[in-house]
């Protein structure tokens, strides 16, 4: 009888340690509060509404914190590669980013709500059109022959 309840429990103590072993699932990365310091670096658009984008086709986003402007390097719906520069301003309580372009270009035409941001990933929807979705992931830099600059950084 000892050599049976000998076997039933350990029978219980193999069955308790597997059930007990789950496998891990990944801790998911915490979103970070929407502010100018957290967004500011470079970016790419890796997708639009969804889709990612077509071959060939680009698009940089360069915030700089300290003075709140951008640099935007696209050459999506156009005939060549565009640069466009302005500022841009986030209103930290509601995570909304809102920007200007200089030369006369005027406002953006969307303000963006700003989620899921991580250091390495946001998300931008217009506040107007819920539908306009922009994935960004943080990248090294923006390749040379599109800031046109050579390695040392001097323009070409």
């Amino acid at each position: 009888m000892k050599k049976l309840m000998k076997i039933g429990l350990a029978a219980v103590l193999a069955v308790s340690a597997l059930c007990s072993c789950t496998e891990d699932k990944p801790e998911t990365e915490a979103y970070l509060p929407v502010t100018a310091n957290n967004i500011s670096g470079t970016w790419e658009l890796s997708e639009m509404n969804g889709t990612p984008l077509a071959d060939g086709a680009y698009v940089y986003l360069d915030i700089v914190r300290r003075d709140t402007e951008f640099t935007l390097y696209t050459n999506v719906g156009t005939f060549s590669a565009d640069i466009f520069t302005g500022i841009f301003h986030v209103d930290e309580e509601s995570g909304v980013v809102s920007g200007r372009y200089d030369h006369t270009l005027g406002d953006w035409n969307h303000s963006y709500h700003v989620t899921e941001l991580t250091a390495g990933r946001m998300v931008w929807t217009a506040t107007d059109d819920p539908s306009d979705v922009s994935v960004y992931v943080r990248v090294d830099g923006i390749p040379a022959d599109i800031t046109g600059e050579d390695a040392s950084g001097a323009e070409e």
